[in-house]
């Protein structure tokens, strides 16, 4: 990074445990020296006994703008906050927070918001649709808030949560189906038929070795796939979903997209536009070798031609 750190510079903070491949601080700094943003983003390693008093004191510092927060810290955060949008407040979680011009800490998640980006810029058709979310955990309940939001006209018109961890996907279903106007529920299988989008929350694919979260021979031909995970891309889910010519991505899109949002959150307004009209120059930070050539010509689902 070529960028210089001044006493006049900003700083924004990630905290995580582990935050050794946490992949925003490139993205961030990468844009920041773009866009001539005078602000650097930091990893810090913060265990979770110690995460309550680490983001109290860290605001101390008074050039200490925000945080992008990593897991596993995202739902300790709501209760430590003076206000929280309505995203944070549904899952239980933030992944975003600012110091307003009030001195108050302002937070939010942006997960799902990513992921409905993501969608979009693959052409992956959800609204009026029926999805699967695999896991329940805290980014599955971003990805429920964001998909239920728009209602069963411009978000999806059935969403089911499964969950191998009895009634933890019970819990998320319920809280959002009483938030929202669509059908949210859990099912006590991770079987695909009837679906139109299925979408992998968990942690499976991490390791070759891992079982596949879903049975892709079972999706229906039309369904697309998406894999929320960062690493090991193409995961195993996603190759075998792709040998059957399914439309399956991997889980980049998902951050990239997030990234306008951020820096509309923190005031860098100009950037996030530039950001929203031309993310290219991120996308060559975080994808693979083996991906790079979906960065120009991005696999983009297309409706199976009707007989």
């Amino acid at each position: 990074m070529s960028h210089s750190i001044r006493g006049s510079t900003q700083a924004y903070l990630i905290p995580g445990d582990p935050v050794r491949n946490v992949r925003l601080p490139r993205m961030f700094n990468a844009a920041f020296e773009r866009f001539g943003i005078d602000a650097v983003l930091l990893p810090m390693q913060v265990p979770v006994r110690d995460f309550a008093v680490f983001f109290k004191s860290a605001f101390l510092a008074r050039n200490l703008r925000g945080m992008v927060v990593a897991p596993p810290h995202k739902p300790l955060v709501v209760d430590l906050l003076d206000g929280c949008g309505l995203f944070g407040r549904v899952a239980g979680s933030v992944n975003v927070v600012r110091r307003t011009e009030g001195d108050q800490l302002e937070g939010d998640l942006f997960d799902g918001e990513g992921l409905i980006g993501a969608l979009d810029h693959c052409n992956i058709p959800f609204r009026g649709k029926r999805v699967l979310i695999l896991g329940a955990g805290v980014s599955a309940a971003a990805i429920g808030v964001a998909l239920a939001e728009g209602g069963t006209v411009n978000g999806a018109e059935y969403i089911a949560f499964y969950d191998s961890a009895a009634g933890k996907a019970a819990g998320v279903a319920a809280k959002l189906d009483a938030f929202f106007d669509a059908t949210v529920a859990s099912v006590d299988s991770n079987a695909p038929e009837g679906f139109d989008l299925v979408i992998n929350a968990t942690q499976l694919g991490l390791v070759d070795g891992d079982a596949l979260p879903v049975d892709v021979a079972r999706m229906e031909s039309h369904a697309a796939l998406f894999d929320i995970l960062l690493r090991n891309q193409p995961t195993p889910l996603v190759r075998a979903a792709r040998d059957r010519g399914l439309n399956a991505q991997a889980g980049f899109e998902m951050l990239i997209q997030q990234m306008p949002h951020y820096f509309r959150y923190f005031g860098h307004l100009d950037a996030a536009a530039a950001m929203q009209a031309d993310s290219n120059f991120l996308r060559e930070i975080i994808y693979p070798p083996a991906m790079h050539a979906e960065i120009a010509q991005p696999l983009r689902y297309h409706s199976p031609s009707v007989a």
